[in-house]
């Protein structure tokens, strides 16, 4: 079974909104936009103590109980040979499934507003044709969808004590205990009646029993008396078990403290708890923030174990952390966002081939830039560098407006953009005009630069732009008529045809521009120079382009620490930085 698709409509402040899902899907936003509401339609749907009480009128968009709630979950059943999942789903629903249209199927919750009860009736329906749903019978709160799945909500506050106390019994069903934890058990309870016969001899005991008992018969008048005894032999022991830590190679033991270590160990409890669940139901997790009270390393931890451990087959999973999201792959982003009203957009994340080997890096980067508005992609750590010391000269509360730079680590911009733009995330990429000489033919250089931003166009596939190689015969004669060349002036040549190419190709440039990518007419460092040479020289000496080459990120900093407001703002405001002032646009004044 895979998790298709999820609509929900009129509900909370959701009026209408379809996203895509996967098994794993990842909700994201600022807060206040709905990730609970959107939490909580599943929850209406899946999970009966949630629906017994119908919907509320607030529960209605814009409390209008004129238009029913409709929360839709499609699954895909194409796995049905082979997926245990699959076939339980089929050998549940019967007749509902038509013989057409065999791999789709769907759940459906409506709430139809009763006025005179003053509540949403909910009713559920599934099937494989989705304008042609079966309403399934409810007999109380239960239904047979009751019978294919089991919700398991983990909120931000999981508590280990409440956790533990509520399923010492499923931990410890005596009802499994074999002979030799029998006859265990009926030595401890042996054990537990001359302990409480020992505390009874005590003579601190006795008084206070024959005093409480006095002062009990002055209020009430009854041929009682009170005694105490320990929980062990009343309650059983298993009862008063609790967790402690126990360190290795330490023969003392310690109380489970601190928020963290108690998240852990209430997680691990759940996960073993699920293990155990009887019957084959679809466990289906709905996780909320889990990284509150977590370590950051722990967090980390929690990623790997939720993208990869066979217990959270199935999961929805709201967060504000990046950590969360490093070993994520074949997973559903959804983000949840407001501008006029509340909307969602969704994104299935695959890692490229290219990228398994650094999945943790990729995921680390674009994480981090999933819960911005608005991301400016860079080439490297330089242009962060410097990105980073203007904004924080002209506009340092960009990243509170949800602006955010990231550094791609290279020119490998496509996976990126793909993601950002998937999630309604404005894009903009700044990146050199570079060229590449063909292998086995050094005058012959391919236009990666340009050919690069052209591919990052909306509509545009990898090599579907193909852009001729050109020429740069930088080789002259020597005496001896055998052909050598001067790397400086090489160098200078390739400057040159780099300028001749951004003229030429005018054209395509601007409309890169439209499309918020922008191209250095030769590089990073030759456009900072045509705006702040003079510092540059003052500050690196008189060859700055070429030191700031030459150990670009150290030399970088060396030049932002000297960088004042006015030569920051100098940037800004040049046509050649056009990209950074993108991402504060609404802010900056060009005067």
């Amino acid at each position: 079974m895979k998790l298709t698709s999820l609509e929900i409509e009129n509900f909370r402040n959701f009026e209408k909104v379809i996203v895509s899902l996967t098994n794993q899907n990842v909700i994201f936003g600022m807060n206040d936009v709905g990730k609970t509401n959107f939490m909580f339609a599943l929850r209406f749907l899946l999970d009966k103590e949630v629906r017994k009480n119908g919907f509320k009128a607030s529960d209605y968009y814009k409390n209008n109980t004129e238009v029913s709630i409709k929360i839709t979950l499609g699954v895909d059943l194409s796995d049905r040979t082979h997926n245990d999942d699959s076939k339980h789903i089929i050998s549940k629903v019967g007749g509902a499934r038509s013989s057409d249209e065999l791999n789709k199927f769907y759940f459906q919750i409506e709430g139809v507003y009763d006025k005179s009860e003053d509540v949403g009736i909910p009713k559920i329906y599934w099937g494989n044709k989705l304008e042609e749903l079966i309403e399934i019978n409810q007999n109380g709160i239960f239904s047979s969808l009751d019978n294919l799945f089991k919700v398991v909500y983990v909120d931000p506050t999981i508590d280990l004590e409440k956790t533990f106390s509520k399923n010492r019994n499923r931990l410890f069903n005596q009802a499994k205990l074999d002979d030799s934890d029998i006859s265990i058990s009926n030595e401890i309870k042996e054990l537990a009646t001359t302990l409480n016969n020992k505390i009874s001899s005590m003579s601190v005991i006795q008084t206070f029993q024959s005093t409480i008992t006095d002062e009990y018969k002055k209020l009430k008048n009854e041929r009682i008396s009170i005694e105490m005894k320990s929980e062990l032999s009343i309650n059983g022991y298993f009862n008063n078990l609790i967790p402690y830590i126990k360190r290795d190679n330490d023969e003392n033991i310690y109380p489970t403290s601190g928020d963290g270590r108690k998240k852990i160990l209430a997680y691990s409890l759940l996960n073993h708890l699920i293990q155990l669940q009887e019957g084959n139901k679809i466990i289906i997790y709905l996780i909320e923030e889990p990284e509150n009270s977590l370590h950051r390393s722990m967090q980390i931890a929690l990623s790997k174990q939720l993208f990869s451990s066979k217990v959270y087959n199935y999961f929805f999973l709201s967060t504000h952390s990046s950590e969360l999201l490093y070993e994520m792959d074949n997973a559903s982003l959804i983000r949840v966002y407001s501008h006029s009203g509340t909307t969602c957009e969704s994104y299935i994340y695959r890692v490229d081939n290219e990228y398994k080997n650094v999945k943790k890096e990729l995921n680390r980067s674009l994480a981090i830039a999933l819960f911005a508005d608005k991301v400016l992609l860079v080439e490297g750590p330089s242009e962060k560098v410097l990105f980073e010391k203007v904004l924080e000269e002209v506009h340092p509360t960009y990243e509170l407006n949800g602006g955010f730079i990231l550094d791609v680590s290279g020119i490998k911009f496509k996976p990126y953009v793909k993601v950002l733009r998937g999630l309604n995330i404005a894009v903009i990429v700044k990146t050199d005009n570079d060229l590449k000489s063909k292998r086995n033919q050094p005058t012959k250089f391919d236009l990666i630069g340009i050919q690069r931003c052209l591919n990052l166009l909306e509509g545009n596939k990898d090599n579907e732009v193909s852009l001729e190689a050109v020429e740069i015969n930088y080789f002259r004669e020597n005496k001896q008529g055998k052909k050598v060349y001067k790397p400086s002036e090489k160098d200078q040549m390739i400057k040159e045809k780099k300028l001749e190419l951004y003229r030429e190709y005018e054209t395509q440039i601007n409309l890169l521009k439209d499309n918020d990518i922008y191209l250095s007419k030769i590089d990073l460092e030759h456009d900072l120079y045509d705006v702040i040479g003079q510092k540059m020289e003052t500050v690196l000496g008189s060859e700055p382009i070429k030191y700031l080459q030459d150990h670009k990120l150290i030399n970088m900093i060396e030049l932002t620490n000297q960088l004042s407001k006015k030569d920051c703002l100098s940037v800004i405001k040049h046509p050649l930085f056009e990209a950074l002032r993108k991402l504060v646009s609404d802010e900056i004044e060009i005067g």
